[in-house]
Order: C-alpha cells, then structure tokens, then sequence
C-alpha cells in the first residue's frame, strides 16, 4: 500500500504541475475595449487662507505676551502669519484627533512648495485643559528651556498659534517661522 500511496502523491503532483504549466501557455483572453478615461478628479479644497489676525482671546493673548517676552530680551516681535496658522490649525486638529502629542515633521514641511520662502521653521506643542488661558499656555511654554528657545528665538520673524478643544482639553500648536 505504502508504494501505491506515493505513486498516487506522484501522479497527482505531477497533474498540478502540468496543469499550472499548461494554464500558463493558454493565450489569454483578448484585450477587452479600453475602458473611458477617467472623469478628472475635482478639484481639491482650496488652499487654507488663515485669519489675517489672532482668531480668538487666547490666540491674541499669546501672540501679545510671545511679543512681550521677545520685548523684554529686546528681540523684535513676531507678525502673525496666516499660512502659519494654516500649519498650525491643521495640526492642533491631527493632536486633538489621536488625543495625544506628537511633533510634525517641519523639515518636509520646510521643503514643501507652500514653505519654500522659509529658511526655518519652528514649532510648540501644548496640551491643557479647555479653558486654559492664553497667558498661561504662554506661560508654560516659558517654563521650558526648549520651548522657551523657539519663542525667543531671533531667527524668527513670523507666528501664529491654533488651538483645537476635544475631550475636555485643548491642543495648542505654535509654530514660527523665519
């Protein structure tokens, strides 16, 4: 028995194999009609034209003591940028979304076409409870010898922060730009 059972295993090997071979030489079906080029795909949302200005409160009341502390080391201030703030609100919302912090990767963003005019560009990140102050956000960055070398930085020119709530807690980004 034990002979035929290999013989069997053999032959039926042997009948895939030249199945598998025999399927590969069988001419294909021929080229079906070309299908209709595609619709083009509609056009994407518009490019993000941040507010001209701090949006809210806490965005002004940031912004004003970011420029108080540049003042005070005399530094010059920081202009609010709105394509930075499109940086910024974008991010704040991915942090809010994964309800967590992590830092964007600022040099693709630096060798993106919408970056290029930047030589540098900067970032802080800060997670707090909604209804956080500005004064404070600020303050705690401040608090932060990392952070607080991005905000005093002179190779910076420009600034916007953005802040997204979610679950009780506010994802602030601020990001410079020189």
């Amino acid at each position: 028995m034990r002979g035929t059972r290999r013989q069997r295993a053999s032959i039926a090997a042997a009948a895939l194999a030249i199945a598998v071979i025999a399927s590969a030489c069988v001419p294909s079906a021929p080229p079906a009609a070309p299908a209709p080029a595609p619709a083009p795909a509609p056009a994407g949302p518009p490019a993000c034209t941040g507010p001209g200005g701090p949006p809210d409160a806490a965005s002004a009341a940031i912004l004003n003591a970011t420029n108080a502390s540049r003042a005070g080391a005399g530094l010059a201030p920081l202009a609010w940028n709105p394509r930075l703030w499109c940086l910024a609100s974008s991010w704040s919302s991915h942090l809010a979304a994964i309800n967590a912090l992590e830092h964007s990767d600022l040099n693709a963003t630096l060798h993106s076409s919408d970056y290029a005019t930047y030589r540098t560009l900067g970032e802080n990140l800060l997670r707090g409870p909604v209804g956080m102050s500005g004064d404070s956000m600020h303050t705690a960055w401040m608090g932060s010898p990392a952070h607080a070398a991005n905000v005093m930085s002179p190779a910076f020119n420009s600034f916007a922060v953005a802040l997204t709530a979610s679950n009780g807690q506010v994802f602030a980004t601020e990001n410079f730009g020189g």
